[in-house]
């Protein structure tokens, strides 16, 4: 026998997941032996270890057993928490739902990792501002998978750098497995490097920048088609001193990794170009600030509350016109005010097609409650996400405000026979997007006769 000696088991269905590569190697004992073993990489069927074992080549003895698979942990700003300051951190211990991500967040089948990278996104710094991400620094873990890092308000945000990179790499995995159980799954175009067999293209998960140092005071997102690698960009803010970072402040995340939904379930995965301008590109930009105002929700926030973009980044002070509420003299746009000026971009748009959406949100809210489990998608906030996901399949390529009502209001139908159409309606009236409402942002306030 020879060191480096290799062969493949391949009759052991029984008891792997996989093929069993074998390979001739040497290891020093814990009392300071060598001795040659085989080295076993066993992807265990029917549990979640996957062992690293060295066998001894003469023995038959096991000299080293090593689990690759760990209860990570994570300190990071849960769902519910909007931001530093509208919640502390918590400690949570393997929050991935088996269905979205089977091997965890820091494997895949090819390799596995004790930093924040896996199969859905890679997280590191990007200071100097590159497009070079793959050997950049990432926090590691350990064998413990165990990402607890401090944070001091007081410093500047490269201080604390592991804690954003760590919070970044939960939420774009937390928005891969949330989404997955409404269906923005491997054929839908979702960003995951191996799609485990279940169609769509692989090799796009999420290129994810912390401190990205080609800008400031934003935040972006690159959408190419399936089988490509989204990339997300996010940057410190300096409208503070010290300076204040992206990272931390969820709805940004959510916001960006929104945009890689929108754009891969509107046309189909392949194509990128549906939600580039115009009311199209306007609520590109409003499904991502939905996605980011329900994630903070919590079970005793209401209808008459008032919900802000970016205010924590930015000082205090949102980055959109008014704040989200049901409140017309707080928030009074309308659909016709994508006519007025000031209101060409997709951002200003974007605020109405969000302000439009969260009416009929709180209407499901109100009749069916709210659940704090976003992944069994019940009660009335989880009826109404998976409604509007269901929207973005259904609407066709560059869609206008009246195209997407009516593909929600479609997705009703198809999902629950149509029995909150007059919740739909009643929203979507209230600000303008009614029965007779047509494109190019004119407004009508009327409804159907059975909602009236």
């Amino acid at each position: 026998m020879y060191a480096n000696e290799a062969f493949t088991l391949t009759n052991v269905k029984s008891i792997a997941k996989n093929d069993i590569d074998a390979k001739l190697s040497y290891i020093i004992t814990e009392n300071g032996l060598l001795k040659l073993v085989w080295n076993l990489k066993v992807d265990m069927k029917g549990s979640d270890n996957w062992f690293d074992t060295a066998v001894c080549a003469y023995s038959g003895n096991v000299l080293s057993l090593i689990d690759w698979v760990a209860d990570a942990l994570y300190n990071v700003y849960p769902i519910g928490t909007a931001h530093p300051l509208d919640g502390r951190r918590a400690l949570l211990v393997d929050p991935y739902p088996k269905n979205a991500s089977p091997l965890g967040w820091h494997q895949t089948k090819s390799w596995n990792s004790t930093q924040t990278k896996g199969n859905n996104v890679y997280a590191q710094e990007n200071v100097d501002g590159g497009y070079d991400w793959a050997n950049n620094y990432r926090p590691d873990g350990g064998r413990s998978l165990k990402f607890d890092f401090p944070i001091d308000f007081k410093k500047s945000p490269k201080s604390y750098l592991d804690a954003a990179i760590t919070n970044l790499f939960f939420w774009n995995n937390v928005m891969h497995d949330l989404f997955y159980q409404y269906g923005f799954n491997e054929v839908s175009g979702n960003f995951q490097e191996d799609n485990f067999g279940r169609g769509g293209l692989g090799m796009d998960g999420v290129i994810a920048n912390a401190q990205d140092g080609s800008g400031t005071n934003n935040a972006n997102f690159a959408t190419p088609p399936d089988g490509q690698r989204g990339r997300m960009r996010m940057y410190v803010w300096t409208q503070t001193n010290p300076n204040r970072d992206g990272d931390l402040e969820n709805g940004i995340i959510i916001h960006e990794y929104g945009h890689g939904i929108s754009t891969r379930l509107t046309g189909g995965p392949a194509n990128s170009g549906c939600l580039g301008f115009g009311e199209a590109g306007g609520m590109g930009e409003g499904w991502s600030d939905v996605f980011a105002v329900l994630l903070r929700q919590r079970p005793s926030y209401n209808r008459t509350m008032r919900f802000s973009m970016g205010d924590y980044s930015n000082g205090g002070i949102g980055i959109r016109r008014y704040d989200y509420t049901t409140n017309m003299k707080i928030n009074p746009e309308t659909y016709g005010y994508i006519k007025k000026s000031g209101y060409w971009g997709v951002h200003a748009k974007g605020e109405v097609w969000a302000g439009i959406l969260l009416e009929s949100y709180w209407n499901f809210v109100d009749k069916y409650g709210f659940n704090e489990n976003w992944y069994n998608k019940f009660g009335g906030n989880s009826m109404f996400l998976s409604l509007v996901v269901d929207g973005l399949k259904l609407q066709p390529c560059r869609p206008t405000f009246v195209d997407a009502r009516n593909a929600i209001l479609q997705a009703d139908k198809v999902k629950f026979n149509g029995k909150n159409s007059c919740l739909l309606w009643k929203g979507f009236a209230k600000r303008g997007l009614g029965l007779k409402a047509s494109a190019g942002g004119n407004e009508d306030f009327s409804m159907p006769t059975e909602c009236s």
